[in-house]
């Protein structure tokens, strides 16, 4: 039985592959003066909609057992593809509208979703530091570790909310932008993928 890990997977890579053509058409129409065609957003519309149907399948992975039992690992690379590819949604759509400031807030929507990730990635590595030993009669404990934490996660946040406003003020144009924004995006979460990969995970039967 194929799992619905396996076709989420392949959704995704058609959903990406849709995404990307759609800004490889744009391009190419603008080197022929073609103007007013909806082409590229069709395509973009028809990733959208495959995005939404991997969110769903991801949803029911991670977060039920409807489906039976999923390895962790498996649905670690699976939601990987469906971060990828709401961050390649959010970019390219930006590329395929000529408005400065609806760009900017594209940029901006894409920079707090790989804030989040960065928060995840940090917060992970700290929970058992926080949680430690920690029981019921022991919240104050626990918020009081928390606190500390949290200021090198604002710290790291903060500075990477700053680093990406540079990136979009410096920037030659949105393109270049939402480059640098995407290539770090990737870069993330294979760091992710690949040290969370190694961690022991004990799993059930």
């Amino acid at each position: 039985m194929v799992r619905l890990t396996t076709i989420s997977n392949v959704f995704s890579g058609i959903g990406l592959a849709l995404l990307g053509f759609s800004l490889v058409m744009k391009w190419i129409l603008q080197g022929l003066s073609v103007t007013g065609t909806s082409y590229p957003y069709y395509l973009w519309l028809g990733g959208v909609a495959l995005l939404a149907v991997v969110v769903i399948m991801s949803v029911i992975n991670t977060f039920t057992e409807i489906t039976g039992f999923v390895h962790p690992e498996d649905k670690l690379v699976s939601n990987m593809f469906v971060y990828l590819m709401a961050i390649a949604t959010v970019l390219i759509f930006g590329a395929l509208d000529e408005g400065a400031a609806f760009q900017e807030i594209l940029f901006n929507i894409a920079s707090m979703i790989v804030i989040a990730y960065v928060f995840l990635f940090i917060f992970t590595y700290f929970s058992r530091t926080i949680t430690e030993e920690g029981q019921m009669g022991q919240v104050k404990e626990m918020t009081a570790r928390f606190m500390l934490v949290s200021l090198v996660l604002g710290g790291v946040m903060a500075a990477l909310l700053v680093g990406l406003k540079a990136v979009w003020d410096f920037s030659a144009s949105y393109e270049w932008a939402a480059g640098a924004l995407g290539i770090f995006a990737v870069a993330l979460v294979v760091v992710i993928v690949l040290a969370l990969g190694h961690k022991y995970e004990p799993v059930g039967e």
